[in-house]
């Protein structure tokens, strides 16, 4: 057995999530962990000892499990502040400089101590003291503000939380290859300083002995963005073209054999019946000088996919940096990840979509395969079996009313007679909806037949 105990040695913890700076990262996920010991390892020196420890560290078979109390933070909290600071590359004297806005996501858990417990870990007596003394050069884990200790034991506390194929909480773990890759990284990085680690191995976790307690969420989980760098400003009319491209774009640059969650079709090449890839444009919506046009993408996994398919995913989008779309020409795309999420428009932040609230509005227009009655929409009205069918293909309840119009609720939203749809749903009902639930649903809410080609997209309604 062999246990890593980590002591914030302030008491509060410094560390965003990947995906949003102002979001806080808890507890710490195994490839965190694993990072700062190659850290350590490189700018303390520490050898060849060392390089072989944490080469058969990343091979262990089973990802850890974890003691932290809470087990889970769930970004719900952030005991920060927007903070503004100066640019350092400008040339101007100190009180003339722009400034620009930087998050310190912090959060005090209920004990400064995370345990990372490894049950089976053979060959740990050939590197132990190798590992032990990695870990006493680890200053700090996440933020430089957030310094830590760490002591290499086999004591622990009985864990909080353990990996589960079916559990709801993804973590980062490591496996062969992430050293390697992580060097790889440093060096591009000397040229370019926004390149990033790929994300890498993701498991799943449960909160040992939890209540069953399920809130209402989406089947649809995992989310890659993109936004246009350049070469195009997109109208709702190209959605459509634009989609299909980005689909097949992803099916090319998936390896084979592409599995059915990705390429939405079962061995018989039939439309699956489960949830699968989807994509959704993301448009500029939402404030008085919004023009509706389409800013970026999300390729959305469902809950269910495998970290095998999430791990090969992540590794074939790190090569999609392009689309050709005929007349429309080539235009550059770029992932839309950590500081620059903090800094992109509202439409392009993931949190956006994925935040809970009770009440939904269509930016996309949704598609109907059944007609929906007059008598069962509108205000105080729950939009009947129709739209419990809609709601219930993505996992969440009947919605407590629902109305339908050609007008989404958002300012600068395209009317859903622009938007074209695929062929085989030129017959179908296109509307915008509004929607509330009668507790808050966690997003992203993608409804209708055309949710897995950019149709039905919707973002909470606060008005």
């Amino acid at each position: 057995m062999l246990a890593l105990e980590v002591e914030y040695l302030m008491g509060r913890v410094l560390a965003s999530t990947r995906g949003d700076r102002r979001a806080v990262e808890w507890p710490p996920h195994p490839s965190r962990l694993f990072s700062a010991f190659v850290a350590a390892y490189k700018e303390c020196d520490l050898g060849e000892h060392a390089r072989a420890a944490l080469e058969w560290f990343e091979t262990l078979s089973e990802p850890p499990a974890i003691c932290a109390h809470p087990p889970e933070h769930g970004n719900l909290i952030r005991d920060s502040h927007d903070v503004f600071v100066p640019v350092n590359d400008s040339s101007e004297i100190p009180e003339r400089r722009s400034k620009q806005v930087r998050w310190f996501p912090a959060f005090t858990p209920t004990e400064p101590y995370v345990w990372f417990i490894w049950n089976e870990t053979p060959g740990i007596e050939r590197h132990f003291s190798a590992i032990q003394r990695i870990a006493e050069n680890v200053a700090y884990l996440g933020h430089s503000m957030s310094p830590v200790r760490i002591k290499v034991g086999s004591l622990a506390p009985s864990p909080t939380l353990i990996p589960d194929e079916f559990g709801s909480i993804m973590l980062r773990t490591t496996g062969k290859g992430r050293l390697q890759h992580l060097e790889n990284v440093y060096d591009l990085r000397k040229d370019n300083t926004t390149i990033q680690p790929r994300l890498g191995r993701v498991t799943r976790y449960r909160i040992v002995n939890a209540p069953l307690v399920q809130h209402p969420a989406s089947v649809f989980y995992y989310a890659y963005v993109f936004k246009f760098i350049r070469g195009g400003n997109f109208p709702p009319e190209s959605a459509e073209r634009l989609i299909t491209t980005i689909r097949k774009a992803v099916m090319e640059l998936y390896p084979n054999p592409v599995p059915d969650i990705i390429s939405g079709h079962d061995a018989l090449g039939k439309p699956l019946q489960k949830p699968h890839l989807a994509v959704a444009p993301f448009l500029d919506v939402g404030h008085p000088y919004a023009d509706g046009h389409i800013m970026g993408f999300a390729i959305w996994l469902p809950y269910d996919a495998s970290t095998d398919v999430i791990e090969t995913l992540e590794d074939a989008l790190s090569d999609f940096n392009s689309l050709t779309l005929g007349k429309l020409g080539r235009l550059e795309v770029g992932r839309v990840t950590g500081d620059i999420a903090a800094r992109a428009a509202k439409g392009l932040r993931l949190e956006t979509y994925t935040q809970f609230h009770d009440t939904w509005a269509s930016v996309t227009p949704v598609l109907f395969g059944k007609y929906p009655k007059k008598s069962q929409i509108g205000p105080g009205k729950d939009g009947g079996k129709v739209f419990a069918e809609l709601c219930e293909m993505i996992g969440l309840p009947k919605p407590i009313e629902a109305r339908i119009g050609p007008v989404s609720a958002f300012l600068g939203t395209p009317m859903a007679s622009e938007f074209m749809p695929p062929k085989k749903f030129e017959s179908r009902l296109r509307a915008h909806a509004w929607i509330r639930f009668s507790e808050p649903v966690q997003g992203p809410v993608i409804i209708g037949a055309g949710r897995f080609f950019g149709f039905g997209l919707c973002r909470p309604w606060f008005g």
